[in-house]
């Protein structure tokens, strides 16, 4: 399989940031369904306050995540895959959809708009995925 845009020779420093900041994000909203799910079956609140502080800590790390990229972007000049931009941000809003939700006290913060956000926010974040993988091999 050729590739019509090889890869750079070294990666920047802002490159490995992006690449750190980004698994954080992955974690919290990925673990978000699992939390929601927890609280679902157990009606136990703790579940609740781990889904809203995983949310947040998603959020904030997502955030800093495309700040080093749109850094990167600025200084070096690097190709973005546009429809994976937009993914990352698709998915910043729907976490943040998401966090608004779960404020909410007890079962209607979770059920059924809370883990149905948090389900989408997952697709998106897959979806996203291919994506950038797609505009990064095949330009």
């Amino acid at each position: 399989m050729t590739y019509d845009r090889p890869w750079p020779a070294r990666a920047s420093a802002m490159d490995l940031v992006h690449a750190v900041l980004l698994s954080f994000p992955i974690a919290c909203f990925s673990l978000t369904v699992l939390t929601d799910i927890a609280y679902w079956h157990t009606l136990n609140l703790l579940w609740l306050h781990f889904s809203e502080w995983l949310l947040f800590a998603g959020l904030v790390f997502g955030i800093l995540a495309a700040i080093a990229l749109l850094l990167d972007w600025a200084f070096r000049r690097i190709w973005l895959s546009w429809p994976a931009v937009s993914g990352g941000i698709v998915v910043l809003l729907l976490a943040t959809l998401n966090n608004f939700i779960h404020t909410a006290d007890g079962w209607t913060a979770v059920v059924p708009w809370g883990m149905t956000v948090s389900i989408l926010t997952v697709f998106a974040m897959l979806v996203t995925g291919l994506f950038g993988r797609w505009g990064a091999r095949h330009v």
